[in-house]
């Protein structure tokens, strides 16, 4: 693998307070024109995508990953209603703008996938294809209820170890980790607070504004023309093997399942960058 240093950057989004920085990896110089775009889940942060991003560097591609507001190194929001999906659009396509590009190819991960989903639907989308990482226009509720239950689990930690040990059990459903790729997560999903103790990475507000309950995005899914690639873990309850089969009754849609995994997907074994890759490349 590519032994390559991301660049940590800044953008300034308009929210309703005020602005907000927000914090984005860039890998690989600005001169390619291939760019991928890749969103992380609820409570997650960009660099979960580090193992995607140096293959797909080693492909052509210039790769952004943004921590989405009140994540990881961004800002938190002032006003709890600023995190909410249509906002979060809104601040990626300024991300876009500020890339100086004129299209992307987006790879979002649960919630990264809904905003994927949503600018992928509209008319003259910069988006050119849409990987979405365990995430479909239909999710049940029940799953949901019991994300929005751990994700309201705010411990703190006095070593290092013993937040790695609860981290190693909230991303089980993430699949198999080796010891290099759990050390990797453990890097990048706590903050240090006051008291000098791990506490995890997000804004503990944002459990307020995930909502528990059934959502319907066909009406979404209906206008995206972008080719489309479902990843899905085959344990998966937020995305059922049902929604995949309605999804891929439409053309350019196609769907690869991973044993052993959740919700959701990792995208750090080699299989799972391996088919990530592979379909980029032979979707022109």
């Amino acid at each position: 693998m590519i032994d390559i240093i991301p660049q940590t950057r800044t953008l300034q989004c308009l929210s309703s307070t005020g602005f907000h920085n927000l914090h984005y990896t860039e890998w690989r110089d600005t001169t390619s024109e291939k760019v991928a775009l890749c969103v992380h889940g609820f409570s997650r942060n960009g660099r979960d995508f580090d193992y995607l991003a140096k293959a797909l560097v080693g492909i052509g591609y210039r790769v952004i990953c943004p921590d989405m507001p009140g994540r990881g190194k961004s800002d938190w929001h002032r006003n709890l209603s600023d995190y909410n999906i249509y906002k979060h659009m809104n601040e990626l396509v300024e991300l876009i703008a500020r890339l100086n590009v004129t299209h992307v190819d987006w790879i979002g991960t649960s919630m990264g996938g809904i905003i994927g989903m949503g600018l992928a639907s509209f008319e003259n989308t910069p988006i050119r294809k849409l990987v979405l990482n365990d995430i479909g226009p239909f999710i049940p509720s029940p799953p949901l209820a019991r994300i929005k239950q751990y994700l309201g689990l705010m411990p703190a930690f006095k070593t290092r170890q013993t937040a790695k040990n609860f981290l190693r059990q909230l991303l089980a459903p993430f699949g198999p980790m080796t010891s290099d790729q759990l050390d990797h997560m453990a890097d990048h999903s706590f903050n240090r607070n006051q008291n000098d103790e791990f506490i995890l990475s997000y804004d503990p507000r944002i459990v307020d504004c995930f909502e528990v309950k059934e959502a319907d995005l066909w009406h979404v899914w209906e206008t995206i023309a972008a080719p489309v690639l479902v990843i899905r873990g085959a344990d998966s309850e937020v995305l059922s093997k049902d929604t995949v089969n309605k999804m891929l009754e439409r053309e350019g849609v196609e769907c690869v399942e991973f044993q052993g995994t959740a919700h959701a997907p990792a995208l750090m074994a080699e299989d799972q960058v391996e088919a990530i890759v592979k379909w980029l490349e032979t979707h022109h």
